[in-house]
């Protein structure tokens, strides 16, 4: 080969990405052992299943890149010019073509035969080595590039160039694709310390719309939907078909754009209409995980997106929700550290004007009562604060909701008001709620967590099962006591005690009579009058503070007035039942039996159902905790209640688990590991956990077998 010719051929191999990193030197090597071609318009470079054993460069030109789907139809993958190459499998394993190459227009190749690869490595490996780990980077790169795509260049499989990569209606990738690339594209996002999201997107109660509409207009929707997809989603995104109405999105980048690009999806599919279908609104649920933050494998990553899709259409679809990184609540081990966060909480209740107060679905005692004590504090700091509650709260609350009226403390249930409070509250207090799917209203929270200038405060007494912190890290007020309404009783005694606070607000005590009667409601009503008290440390924080507290409601609560003056007169008035819990006690006591010493009172599905039409789920949530406190009292061990949730509401079976006050020996919390149970939760002496309901076909059977095993891990020692 003459110089100018060697040289012709290193200016093109020095303006092409897979020889740039190499040297000058390295470049005249591997020029000199590569050979030219040329092709006509029209003429195959190569076609699929062929045997070849050469890499091609585009030194000028254009190349169609094409594969046949089983039933014989070509489709076209991409078309590639100057500088790019395929054929690489060729020299690296001789495989068989994957795919067919051909010259859209005159076309000039430079070619690299196996042998003279071979003959590159022994010869100058720093040339061969060099270019080798560009081409794998390269082609590993190309699965994340949808424009520029020659994925069927690498192997996946001996039948892998008989698969159609494409889905024939919509045109996105198909399932197999994906099964067969991901592995690929995370691994060079690990080799390049690259950020990558994978989502996964439902239609929202698709088997609905197609039983109403029918099939054919049902695919209709679909390939709207992914016209939708093609608007929001950019060229190097990746989108896929996985089946009927389920699509997975691969999309490079920061997890906060990718997260923008499946709410900008959302947003898209709700504005669509349909002239045919005026009434008809669509909508999606959307669920993402990021590499590397909260996912290091495909497996994780497919896990983690699929239960976030779950948490969308939990709380309520139409919506993306990110999976985020978390760790089990503990304890705060130091009393300065709590002293730490205490001054960081207060700090912000002073220097911060709005809050938007929250607690967990269906609230108890503690957790209705901690929303009013917090929402006291913060009106002796005339800041604006709103507590967001269901549509209906049991009447036993009655007498806290009445404090908060009578202090012009805002309940909001209606969506409008909510709306209005979302924009404008700086600050989301989170109250008594291990994780943040149980969250009442939790699509506030997810509103919330989106905005960067929001401030979450979280207080709870929930530790390890699967609760998790969701507040932000210098403002989690969360460590091991009786209730939530002791650790707010805490931070009302610091406050007390700040007389330049006290003098900067002009308050003469923030431990005013109705903030005492809402944090010892929430002390009593969660550990039942402190029986439901494991340890030591426990026991002590219990009697210090409810003791404090009543030696203080005592003074304020004027002798012989109606308002309440003891402990013992707030647990009555929080255990009294209505008319219509009555009846409902009354009806599920009759399902009590006991087997193994333990009291079990489980509703069947028809049961169930007689019971949610009857009397509602708020009564069935408060007699279902009333009748398992008092089966376990009688029992002197365990109380267990099962009942099916309404199905139009929930999939799930629920129990709730109690231990006797004379039984300690056991931590229900370490019940639900010897159970293994993972959709729970509580604190030692009580628990609660829900079962698919179709993993549960005969529930009364399935609480028997709880009931056997807990049984047999008692017996001993008690």
């Amino acid at each position: 080969m003459g110089k100018k010719a060697k040289d012709s051929r290193g200016s093109i191999l020095r303006g092409i990405d897979i020889f740039s990193g190499l040297s000058e030197a390295d470049l005249r090597a591997l020029a000199a052992k590569m050979g030219e071609r040329a092709f006509e318009p029209g003429q195959a470079i190569f076609r699929e299943s062929e045997s070849g054993e050469e890499l091609f460069v585009v030194a000028s030109g254009l190349v169609s890149v094409t594969v046949s789907s089983q039933d014989g139809e070509v489709i076209e993958l991409s078309r590639v010019g100057r500088g790019a190459f395929f054929g690489e499998m060729a020299i690296l394993e001789r495989a068989p073509r994957s795919a067919t190459c051909t010259a859209l227009e005159r076309t000039d190749c430079l070619v690299l035969e196996a042998a003279d690869f071979e003959a590159l490595l022994a010869e100058v490996p720093s040339a061969a080595v060099g270019v080798l780990e560009r081409m794998l980077a390269i082609a590993a790169g190309r699965l994340l590039k949808t424009g520029s795509f020659l994925s069927q260049m690498v192997q996946w499989g001996d039948d892998a160039r008989k698969r159609a990569i494409t889905d024939a209606a919509t045109g996105l990738f198909n399932r197999r694709y994906l099964d067969d690339s991901l592995e690929t594209i995370l691994a060079r996002a690990k080799r390049e310390g690259a950020e990558l999201s994978f989502a996964m997107f439902d239609l929202d109660r698709f088997g609905k719309l197609n039983a109403a509409y029918g099939p054919e207009f049902c695919d209709r929707v679909i390939l709207t939907a992914a016209e939708a997809f093609r608007e929001a989603f950019g060229e190097e995104d990746i989108l896929v078909r996985y089946g009927g109405d389920e699509f997975c999105f691969l999309i490079p980048g920061p997890g906060a754009e990718a997260e923008r690009k499946c709410e900008g999806v959302c947003a898209a599919l709700r504005a669509l209409s349909f002239p045919e279908h005026p009434e008809l609104r669509i909508s999606c649920s959307i669920g993402v995980a990021h590499f590397p933050s909260v996912a290091s494998s495909t497996e994780e990553l497919k896990d983690r997106a699929d239960k976030a899709l779950y948490l969308a259409k939990e709380a309520g679809r139409d919506r993306a929700v990110a999976w985020r990184a978390s760790e089990p609540k503990r304890d705060i081990p130091t009393i300065a550290r709590k002293n730490r966060v205490i001054a960081a909480i207060a700090k912000a209740m002073t220097e911060r004007e709005s809050f938007l107060i929250m607690g967990h679905k269906d609230p108890d005692e503690d957790c209705v009562s901690s929303m009013v004590a917090f929402a006291l504090l913060l009106n002796k700091l005339n800041k604006r604060s709103a507590i967001v509650l269901g549509a209906s709260v049991q009447d036993n609350f009655d007498y806290l909701l009445n404090i908060c009226r009578y202090n012009s403390i805002e309940i909001v249930r209606e969506e409008a008001a909510l709306r209005d409070l979302i924009a404008s509250s700086t600050t989301l207090v989170l109250l008594d709620t291990p994780k943040p799917e149980m969250i009442d209203r939790s699509e506030l929270y997810e509103r919330a967590r989106r905005d960067p200038s929001v401030l979450r405060i979280e207080l709870d007494h929930h530790l390890q099962a699967d609760s998790v912190f969701f507040g932000d890290p210098e403002y989690r007020l969360v460590y091991e006591a009786c209730s939530t309404c002791e650790i707010i009783g805490r931070l009302a005694i610091k406050m007390e005690h700040d007389a330049a606070l006290k003098a900067e607000y002009q308050v003469d005590e923030f431990l005013s009579r109705n903030l005492v009667l809402a944090i010892l409601s929430g002390m009593i009503g969660d550990s039942q009058m402190g029986r439901y008290l494991k340890s030591r440390r426990e026991r002590w924080f219990y009697a210090r503070f409810s003791s404090l507290f009543e030696r203080m409601l005592a003074r304020k609560t004027r002798s012989g007035s109606d308002n309440f003056s003891s402990k013992e007169q707030v647990f009555d008035a929080l255990a009294a039942l209505s008319e219509d819990q009555d009846a409902c006690f009354r009806f599920m006591s009759q399902a009590i039996e006991t087997v193994g010493g333990i009291a079990l009172a489980v509703l069947d599905a028809e049961a169930s159902r007689y019971l949610f039409s009857t009397y509602g789920n708020d009564t069935v949530v408060a007699v279902s905790k009333a009748l398992v406190d008092k089966m376990a009292e009688s029992s002197g061990r365990l109380g267990l209640v099962g009942y099916y949730d309404d199905p139009a509401s929930s999939p799930f079976a629920q129990f709730r688990l109690r231990r006797s006050q004379a039984f300690t020996s056991l931590d229900l919390r370490e019940a639900l590991a010897l159970l293994r149970i993972e959709n729970g939760g509580g604190h030692p002496g009580a628990v609660g956990f829900r079962i698919e309901r179709e993993a549960v076909p005969d529930i009364k059977e399935t609480a028997r077998g709880i009931a056997r095993t807990l049984a047999a891990a008692m017996e001993g020692p008690s």
